[in-house]
């Protein structure tokens, strides 16, 4: 019979003999310049983000001149809170970058030496600003798109297209600490989409797919730019927003939860109904948070009250240990969390009735 490696031998002869396609080679035209280095005007000038919740992240500078700094009104925008409001400026004088500080409370450094009048990059510069380090370099359009696709994965959701858990995570982090140390507000949004295990059982899968996207392209085209809005895992979204007072967080609450409750989503000819419940937790209503993950503790222990309240609604988590419906409280205990989130100790949520229920109806009951 042989030993097993001959008849493994022999039965690939006999399949390459039986089928000739597997001995061809597929030809090709490789481009001529495949060994040459593309021109420099063929390379764009870029900063790549090497540290912080955008790492990957890569700035083309396009530019003749380019202002970096947190403000909108830089051609490139950094979120750091050691970066000034106009932090550098990137020239660009007889195709070479060079870089200036423009008196910054932190200073900008290359390569470790502080920058006190114009600088020239140098290809594998290193450029620091507050604690947001980048990387110059020249880069074709291939090497760009791929550096984009990257990122791209790296902090994208693949089915609806929001940022990713890691990256909410990250970046509230990041907000949380700026929120903390200029007494700014911010706030947690959660998002879950009512029975959505009945749209999957009713119409299949797909159908699920397409009410969870369109949910997200609703939710990312209603929020301002400096919001994050990300899947934060299953049918559950996320959103970050900073610098809106409690009454205006409720308000933007109550509006993202009426926009998808007026949505008509078709699958196969058929209008499937969605509504989500919301619960949220603010900077500024109740006792200060100390780390990030109690803000998430918070407004999800208000999407709980607001699922049992009766879904389609909107809750903001305002105390310890009591919840408010209607304007009368009731003490609570704190819900049990079928996923692994910080434990933080549940805050009162007040409510804007979204019906005309009674308070008996719309009563949340203790917790067992």
């Amino acid at each position: 019979m042989g030993s097993t490696s001959e008849r493994f031998a022999a039965l690939s002869i006999g399949d390459i003999v039986a089928n000739p396609e597997l001995t061809r080679t597929f030809i090709m035209d490789a481009p001529e310049t495949v060994d040459v280095p593309p021109a420099p005007s063929d390379r764009e000038a870029t900063l790549v983000v090497l540290t912080g919740t955008r790492m990957g992240l890569v700035h083309t500078l396009r530019d003749a001149t380019c202002e970096l700094g947190r403000s909108p009104e830089c051609q490139i925008q950094l979120d750091d809170d050691g970066i000034s409001r106009k932090h550098a400026r990137i020239t660009m004088r007889n195709g070479h970058p060079e870089i200036e500080d423009l008196r910054s409370t932190n200073g900008t450094y290359v390569d470790g030496h502080r920058v006190s009048t114009s600088f020239r990059l140098q290809e594998g510069s290193r450029v620091r600003m507050g604690g947001l380090t980048m990387k110059f370099a020249w880069q074709d359009k291939d090497a760009l798109r791929a550096h984009q696709h990257m990122y791209d994965m790296s902090v994208r959701d693949g089915l609806t297209g929001l940022f990713n858990r890691r990256y909410f995570d990250e970046r509230l982090e990041s907000e949380h600490a700026f929120a903390v140390r200029h007494r700014s507000a911010l706030a947690v949004l959660l998002c879950d989409i009512d029975h959505f295990k009945k749209v999957n059982d009713d119409h299949g899968h797909q159908a699920g797919d397409a009410v969870l996207r369109a949910v997200a392209t609703e939710l990312r085209e209603r929020v301002r730019t400096e919001d994050v809005v990300a899947r934060f895992g299953g049918e559950e979204l996320a959103v970050i927003a900073r610098g809106v007072d409690v009454n205006g967080t409720r308000a933007f609450a109550e509006r993202l939860r009426s926009i998808v409750a007026a949505l008509r989503i078709e699958v196969d000819g058929t209008i499937i109904p969605v509504t989500v419940s919301i619960g949220v937790a603010h900077s500024h209503a109740g006792p200060t948070c100390h780390r990030p993950e109690g803000l998430v503790a918070s407004a999800d222990t208000a999407l709980y009250a607001a699922k049992r309240a009766g879904r389609n609604r909107a809750l903001l988590a305002e105390s310890v240990g009591k919840y408010s419906v209607q304007g009368e409280f009731e003490e609570v205990a704190t819900p049990r969390m079928p996923r692994e989130r910080a434990q933080t100790a549940p805050q009162r949520v007040s409510e804007r009735p979204a019906s005309n229920k009674s308070v008996a109806e719309a009563r949340i009951r203790r917790i067992q």
